[in-house]
């Protein structure tokens, strides 16, 4: 009864009217309950609710003047159903309810429209128009012109991939629940907003006849959006038996897993590509909606004990395969097969993806680079063998830190790339080197706590560049603690492990990193440390065999070299020392046993040991 007199107010009501309505027999037995309840209500009014309803012989009325209705004062805080809660009191209670609903329903879409119009032409910030648009799709999921609104500012702040996911959600919605397609309008729009994406935009105009979109070639991609990603697709299953989806389901889980282990890419979880199995959808409408720039999928047979499995990897933004490949298997243990199918498609995926990063980054114009592509030229630059192209990388992280401060990433390898200046002997200014190395560490910690690699770097300036091991050690065990899987916390332990003696534990460590990152571009860096960590152990050949394999993989690396003159002189291997000490020397004129002794962080009882090796293979002492 009080719902009704809230809802009918200002009205006056018949007692006739709320019998009728509250009663499905209105008979003389339901108007005696009305004056009783009337009655008990008038009694339990007392002090504080005193006058909350007027009664005559003939009307009711509430007394709006003392009391506050939800619905009337504040209807856009009242999102749940109206009244959900008083359905079946009776059949002319239900038929008013249901009218009453509707009526509330378009009042409270209105009140949020013109709120989402309001902030719009107030120019108010974006996220406060953001919030509202949802909140009226949250009361309305298939009001196009809310979603419409939702789209638009999501696709003006650059998050393409949410606003396409509102699309495919209102798409579906209206589908469930009216049976009708969306508008051309709102098709248009996604439409636009997906070339947008593609060319990296961040600009979206509402679409108007003969002019949808305006696209600026020559916009950034927002902060935020750093390290490139990929979506690993469920791979169909075309034997026909659906036995099997088990083991391509298993194999995408396999593949996300060794595939979050290649550095400088982010991972798709499977929970969300899932929602793309068995679904025929362009890779790009996937890419899209996922926000992500690379798409791997394939398909697989199997045909007696034998399985064929086919893999294509895919650019998505500009709609080409990278790389695609069959692999026959013969199927034995499932589980095992699995895991061997996906290593075996991420050694063949990993050095595309980083060629196809690198080739889109030198594709764009100068005015085009954002900060992460400043990054990873950076980074490809530091590892060059050229001094002039190393040097160069300084600028190039310069340029992307200018464009974001507070990039974690391009801080700490920052740091790392004054590391390995010393390293290489390099160095105007070694103490410079080593305090800008220890700032800009200190700076990516500062400025984000969850980034591994900004305390790995910190242990690694730590103890490569000042000696101080209690301090690096702490730091590289707070780097595995934010993330255990961090490759660069364990190699660069096993590294000062292996410079304090403890050839056993940095052995194992070194062993672990390579593990955790098989297709690290820089494993030239993993061979390096795994070749100190084999001396302190003692094990002076696998020393020898790690070191060359090092300088395989980098021939300009200065560190090996050392390292490999080391191992052969202690495996008892003198004349072939001489080679490396030649190529060494040229790498790196004027080195001498003295500067090795000065700049070296071993402080073990090995360091003297690995001093006279040099001497001896025909290092000069002093310069």
């Amino acid at each position: 009864m009080l719902a009704y007199l809230c809802l009918e107010h200002p009205k006056r009501v018949s007692r006739s009217r709320l019998t009728a309505l509250l009663w499905d027999k209105p008979d003389h037995r339901a108007r005696r309950n009305l004056r009783d309840a009337l009655y008990h209500f008038e009694l339990a009014n007392g002090a504080k609710t005193a006058g909350l309803i007027k009664l005559d012989n003939e009307y009711v009325a509430l007394n709006a003047d003392i009391c506050w209705i939800d619905v009337i004062a504040a209807p856009a805080n009242y999102l749940e159903p109206l009244l959900e809660d008083l359905d079946g009191i009776s059949e002319a209670f239900d038929e008013w309810l249901t009218l009453e609903r509707r009526r509330f329903q378009g009042h409270v879409r209105d009140v949020l429209q013109a709120e989402v119009t309001a902030l719009s032409e107030a120019n108010a910030p974006v996220e406060r128009q953001i919030s509202a648009a949802r909140k009226l799709i949250n009361f309305d999921n298939t009001h196009e012109p809310g979603v419409q609104a939702l789209m638009k500012l999501l696709a003006d702040s650059g998050r393409h991939a949410e606003a396409l996911r509102e699309y495919e959600r209102f798409s579906l919605e209206l589908q469930k629940e009216l049976k009708i397609l969306p508008s051309r309008e709102i098709e248009a729009l996604s439409e636009a907003i997906r070339i947008v994406s593609r060319r990296n935009s961040v600009s979206v105009r509402s679409p108007r006849a003969g002019d949808l979109i305006a696209l600026n070639a020559n916009s950034v991609a927002p902060p935020g959006v750093r390290e490139p990603s990929i979506a690993v697709l469920p791979f169909q299953n075309l034997s026909g038996h659906r036995k099997h989806d088990f083991t391509t389901d298993g194999l995408a889980e396999n593949l996300i897993a060794v595939l979050s282990r290649v550095p400088g890419f982010f991972v798709i979880s499977r929970l969300s590509t899932m929602t793309f199995k068995n679904k025929a959808r362009r890779p790009q409408e996937i890419a899209d909606l996922l926000d992500v720039r690379y798409i791997l999928s394939g398909s697989m047979r199997f045909s007696g004990s034998r399985l064929n499995l086919t893999a294509e990897l895919t650019d998505a933004a500009r709609g080409i395969v990278l790389h695609s490949w069959t692999i026959e298997e013969r199927l034995s243990d499932l589980i095992d097969v699995q895991m061997h199918l996906a290593e075996t498609i991420v050694r063949e995926v990993a050095p595309h993806l980083r060629t196809a990063e690198l080739r889109r980054v030198h594709a764009k114009r100068p005015e085009q680079l954002d900060a992460y592509d400043f990054f990873l030229r950076a980074q490809e630059d530091m590892h060059n063998s050229s001094y002039v192209v190393f040097s160069g990388a300084e600028h190039l992280f310069d340029e992307a830190l200018k464009r974001d401060a507070n990039y974690a990433a391009a801080l700490a390898w920052r740091a790392y790339w004054h590391v390995l200046r010393v390293g290489q002997g390099w160095s105007p200014d070694p103490a410079r080197d080593a305090r800008l190395g220890a700032e800009f560490a200190r700076r990516a910690a500062d400025c984000d706590p969850f980034e591994p690699m900004a305390f790995a770097v910190q242990g690694h300036v730590a103890t490569y560049l000042h000696k101080d091991f209690d301090l690096g050690f702490q730091q590289f065990e707070t780097a595995q603690r934010v993330n255990p899987n961090a490759a660069p916390a364990w190699l660069w332990s096993a590294a000062a492990s292996a410079w304090v003696g403890e050839g056993v534990r940095a052995v194992d460590e070194v062993t672990k990193a390579t593990a955790l990152s098989p297709y690290d571009p820089l494993m030239y860096a993993h061979s390096s440390i795994a070749s100190v960590a084999h001396l302190a152990a003692g094990q002076y050949e696998l020393a020898v065999d790690r070191a060359l394999r090092s300088i395989r993989e980098n021939p300009n690396f200065t560190a090996t070299y050392k390292l490999l003159i080391i191992a052969l002189v202690l495996a008892g291997r003198e004349e072939e020392a001489k080679a490396p000490v030649h190529s060494l020397l040229r790498l790196e004129p004027g080195f001498t046993v003295e500067k090795y002794r000065r700049r070296n962080p071993h402080i073990s009882r090995h360091a003297e040991l690995y001093y006279d090796a040099l001497e001896l293979a025909g290092v000069p002492l002093h310069g």
